[in-house]
C-alpha cells in the first residue's frame, strides 16, 4: 500500500481514535498505528487485505445470482405440483468468507444496507457458505439465462438451474 506522509498520519491518527473509542480492541488499533507512522512495508500489504475491489461485472453477477434466485423462489411458488424440488435446495447459501470475501461483503452490503432481497434472505451464518460457490452460481445463470421465460420457469427448468 503506497500512501504520502499526509495519508499516513491521518491514518495513524484514525487508528489512535479508533483505540480510544473501542477500549477493547485497542491493542488493535495502537498494533495498526504503529505499522502505519513506521512505513513498515510487509505489514502495511496486510492492512492492503482489509479493502477489497470488486469490478462493476462481478457486482452485476452478484446482483444477477440474486435476481435468479428470486426467479427460482417466485416460479416455485406458482407452481401446482412442487414434490421433486423441496424448498431447501432453493435456499441460497451465500459466498465463502475466506476465498470469496469481496462477493461476501457486497451480497452483504446489497442485502443488509440496501436492504434489497429481503424475501429470501435466510442464509445460515451470515450467508457464509464456508466452500466456495462463485464457479457454481456462474453455471446456473447461464442456465437460468437459457430459459425463456426467466420468472415463470417449470419444475425441470428449476432443476436444471440448481443440478447445474
Amino acid at each position: 500500500m503506497e500512501m504520502t506522509s499526509t495519508q499516513r498520519l491521518i491514518l495513524a491518527n484514525q487508528y489512535k481514535l479508533m483505540g480510544l473509542l473501542e477500549p477493547e480492541s485497542k491493542a488493535k488499533y495502537s498494533r495498526l498505528e504503529t505499522i502505519v507512522k513506521g512505513g513498515f512495508a510487509r505489514e502495511l500489504k496486510e492492512l492492503d487485505q482489509e479493502f477489497s475491489n470488486i469490478s462493476l461485472e462481478e457486482c452485476q453477477t452478484v446482483l444477477d445470482t440474486l435476481e435468479m434466485y428470486k426467479a427460482l423462489h417466485v416460479s416455485y411458488n406458482n407452481l401446482s405440483d412442487k414434490t421433486t424440488v423441496t424448498p431447501h435446495r432453493l435456499q441460497f447459501v451465500g459466498y465463502c468468507a475466506v476465498r470469496e470475501k469481496k462477493y461476501l461483503s457486497y451480497l452483504r452490503f446489497i442485502t443488509g444496507v440496501e436492504g434489497k432481497y429481503q424475501e429470501f434472505m435466510r442464509c445460515e451464518h451470515g450467508c457464509d457458505s464456508q466452500t466456495p460457490m462463485w464457479d457454481k452460481y456462474i453455471k446456473m445463470l447461464d442456465e437460468w439465462r437459457n430459459c425463456p421465460h426467466g420468472y415463470h420457469l417449470s419444475i425441470q427448468e428449476i432443476q436444471n438451474i440448481l443440478n447445474a
